[in-house]
């Protein structure tokens, strides 16, 4: 796939997302707007990285499954976007990270 038809893509799916996030508000629970917006964020991040690594061979490469330790008693499971190189990191996990400990 080339890259400005990735990019278009991955804009359109964060615009609905969003989209759907706002229509929906009033019928979210506490946890759902947290995953999808973590979820939205992080998409974001990869394609700010992909693109400032412009010169090398790296694209996205899906999302791995990772537990979310929430505000409540339960844990919540998140998509992480991944690159094929591997080295991609969210800095908003990250944060989230530095907030629990």
């Amino acid at each position: 796939m080339k890259k400005e038809n990735r990019i278009n893509q991955v804009e359109k799916m964060i615009k609905d997302s969003l989209q759907n996030l706002f229509i929906n508000q009033t019928e979210l629970t506490l946890d759902q707007f947290a995953i999808t917006t973590l979820e939205a964020l992080m998409l974001l991040e990869r394609e700010e990285y992909l693109k400032s690594s412009s010169g090398s061979d790296d694209s996205g490469n899906g999302s791995y499954a990772r537990d979310f330790k929430s505000l409540r008693l339960n844990s919540l499971k998140i998509n992480v976007p991944r690159t094929r190189s591997g080295s991609f990191k969210p800095i908003t996990l990250e944060l989230i990270n530095t907030n629990k400990e």
